[in-house]
């Protein structure tokens, strides 16, 4: 059969497996054709089968995800220890191609007709089963309602405008009439779609795995506060009316708390309901935030004030290692026991003896973002930008060049600290990654409340909250850390979160969308929008993002470039890739920055 690119070949499914979840058993799902699905929707059993196979579909695409959202910023630089060729480094250097199979888009679409499913059957299974009630519906229909929202957020910000549809797509015919819907309408539709299934979702499932690994309330939550962070940026940067910028950010703190509250009342009943579970010790940090507890780095404290000579950063190993923390709001989750890796991690920042990983993590950025009286002394770039030179191969080879740093986060990682400013660390290489990956937690939550603090003018709460997520991982814990030199307006307070953004999130697949997001709320330029022309085109707010941070890092010399080859806003997103097109015709026009495709037979 014919590829149906948009949302790949989801219209044949045979055996899925669907064990990445709760669900340890195989799941026959018939054919999904008109014809024979008329006998598949017939109890809520059918509908769960679906929802856990979204989750499934998601998992695949996390490399391509991650590809769109991070490997372009000022956070990463091509891996020169890899002699492998690969369009990353294309990609990195500002010469994205329409070719590259890393722009296909169909796995994620593939993600959204399977919610689609659900949401189109879900009212018909509820007439028809008796054990399925009208509250369980309705959480589900809250929980696939946001999963849909998510994957097409990825969407506009990776790609801004996009074919959209909430129909099921069963063969190639019901794609050849798309074209594209604006970034900003189908932005509006999302926070319209999610808004009144928020709180309807479930508080928690039985499980660990499950309350953690599929969408619940504080997810939910979370979602609406990004999307309107997100919103309130497009809004400033095409001139919208200030009252409308101030209500967006407005609900991003009210969304960003309902989140934190909801997170709260989550954990509150794993605790009573565990009885093997470990409670970290935690504390506000002095954030200001209402339900806002860090986990405490208690170890590293003690090693500070002489008690011990070793550290386990207590809130990497929670986060990261262990997974499901108590700061985790929605991650997917892989194990051993279910055979279901999360390899892209090592693909990308894994460390291994031949250094064939694919982004070394930019140290400038990061002690840009820092400080350099700071930088060794905070956690963060132990696990998020670490030298090699420490590293001890399996021969005891001392790794000795200094230029490259890889991102330990995902990784099994211990530290052993020699002195109070310097660490070495051994980094256990092994075949696999089982680190479940995360999409929100909630040090990301409160980062954006405090963008939204500084949209709403704020300055002393914004940097409260970056102090707090600051003080939890200095090594000596000192107040002050933003508000010493303290310069209380927007445009300082807004950077001063995107600096914390970046060594916080490293490694996290979000610093490009941040980057993208600066830029877009700056707007400007002297041209019109290629297809908006009652708005400019964006590039003076591209030419101070790349200034203000891609200047910092790994790019400082090619920075010019960069400005020349992104030029206007949709040079900050990606080309469509050409299979996507040639689907419907070529109705789907291309990127206009990106539009010199080496395929000669495809139209412009």
């Amino acid at each position: 059969m014919k590829r149906i690119t948009y949302y790949s070949s989801i219209a044949v499914l045979g055996l899925a497996s669907l064990s990445m979840l709760s669900c340890n058993d195989f799941l026959t799902i018939y054919p999904q054709d008109r014809v024979v699905e008329e006998n598949f929707w017939e109890d809520k059993n059918d509908l769960e089968g679906v929802r856990y196979g979204a989750y499934m579909q998601m998992s695949n695409t996390l490399l391509n995800l991650n590809v769109w959202g991070d490997i372009r910023s000022d956070a990463y630089h091509w891996n020169s220890h890899n002699p492998n060729s690969s369009n990353y480094k294309e990609i990195m250097l500002g010469n994205p191609d329409s070719t590259m199979s890393e722009f296909d888009w169909g796995g994620v679409y593939t993600t959204i007709n399977y919610c689609n499913k659900v949401l189109s059957h879900g009212e018909e299974v509820l007439e028809k089963d008796p054990q399925f009630t009208p509250t369980e519906w309705q959480q589900m229909k809250a929980e696939m309602t946001g999963l849909r929202a998510l994957n097409y957020f990825y969407l506009i910000r990776a790609f801004k405008d996009i074919p959209f549809t909430t129909t099921v797509i069963n063969s190639d015919e019901d794609v050849h009439d798309f074209t594209l819907t604006p970034q900003m309408e189908v932005l509006d539709w999302l926070i319209n779609d999610v808004t009144p299934v928020a709180g309807q979702a479930k508080s928690r499932f039985p499980s660990e795995r499950d309350t953690k690994g599929l969408i619940t309330n504080t997810a939910i939550y979370a979602l609406l506060a990004d999307m309107h962070l997100w919103r309130s940026a497009l809004r400033e940067g095409r001139g919208y009316p200030e009252s409308d910028i101030q209500a967006d950010a407005q609900k991003v703190i009210e969304y960003g708390q309902k989140s934190l509250d909801a997170l709260a009342k989550q954990n509150e009943q794993i605790n009573n309901s565990s009885f093997d579970r470990n409670v970290n010790k935690k504390d506000d940090f002095g954030s200001g935030l209402t339900n806002a507890m860090l986990i405490k780095n208690e170890d590293m404290q003690n090693l500070y004030n002489g008690n011990s000579s070793d550290i386990t950063v207590n809130s990497y190993n929670a986060i990261f290692y262990t997974g499901n923390s108590e700061e985790s709001m929605f991650e997917l989750q892989y194990s051993a026991a279910d055979q279901r890796t999360s390899n892209f991690t090592r693909t990308l920042w894994g460390y291994s003896s031949d250094f064939k990983f694919q982004l070394a993590a930019s140290y400038d950025a990061v002690k840009n973002a820092v400080g350099a009286d700071r930088v060794d002394k905070d956690c963060r770039v132990w696990y998020s930008c670490a030298d090699e030179k420490y590293y001890f191969t399996a021969t005891r080879e001392i790794k000795t060049n200094g230029q490259l740093y890889y991102c330990a986060k995902w990784l099994q990682a211990s530290f052993d600290r020699s002195s109070t400013n310097l660490c070495t660390d051994v980094i256990p290489i092994s075949s696999n990654s089982y680190t479940n990956w995360i999409f929100y937690r909630m040090t990301d939550v409160m980062l954006m409340m405090a963008e939204a603090y500084a949209i709403t003018g704020d300055y002393a709460k914004c940097r409260s909250i970056v102090d707090a997520i600051q003080k939890r991982s200095m090594l000596d814990q000192m107040t002050g850390l933003s508000s010493a030199t303290a310069d209380n307006s927007k445009d300082a307070c807004i950077k001063l979160v995107m600096k914390e953004r970046l060594i916080e999130l490293l490694g996290e697949g979000k610093r490009w969308f941040d980057l993208v997001r600066y830029a877009e709320r700056i707007g400007g330029g002297t041209n019109e929008d290629p297809r908006e022309p009652q708005y400019k085109d964006g590039a003076a707010g591209v030419k101070e993002m790349i200034e203000t941070f891609m200047a910092k890092g790994y790019y400082s010399q090619l920075y010019t470039n960069l400005i020349s080859r992104i030029q206007n806003r949709y040079g900050l997103y990606c080309p469509i890739y050409y299979r996507e097109r040639s689907a419907n015709h070529y109705l789907i026009p291309q990127n206009p920055v990106w539009n010199r495709e080496k395929v000669n037979d495809i139209p412009k």
